[in-house]
């Protein structure tokens, strides 16, 4: 579940930490990982844009990449349309999304048992 000391390791940017956990080992940033097991596997709603703490983006072609328990989510980038997905998996992708230089606002929506919930990032270009 969580990140752990381990001697033998050094990999990333903490050498002596096995980073193959779903939480961090201060226990403080869940993982997307996370939040696959969560749309999969919890009765709670769930729904998670992945790669969010990749803020500092390289190229203006991406992916968008949502986990959620809802049948349905609906993707906006900068207040544009990037359509509705259905998925049996929990995983919607949105591929080819072009974002334009500097900040870029991608939100998502979905209604799960009866209530509406939104997810949403600030992706910076150049």
């Amino acid at each position: 579940m969580f990140d752990f000391a381990s001697d033998g390791r050094n990999e990333g940017s903490q050498p002596g930490i096995n980073d193959k956990g779903l939480v961090t080992r201060d226990r403080q940033i869940r993982k997307d990982a996370f939040y696959w097991y969560k749309a999969n596997w919890a009765s709670s709603p769930t729904l998670y844009i992945t790669s969010r703490r990749w803020t500092q983006r390289t190229d203006a072609t991406t992916e968008l990449k949502v986990y959620s328990n809802a049948s349905q989510v609906t993707a906006t980038l900068n207040g544009t349309l990037l359509g509705t997905l259905s998925s049996s998996d929990h995983i919607f992708r949105w591929t080819n999304v072009t974002l334009k230089q500097g900040q870029n606002t991608v939100t998502v929506t979905a209604t799960i048992n009866g209530s509406t919930y939104t997810d949403s990032v600030e992706w910076t270009l150049g």
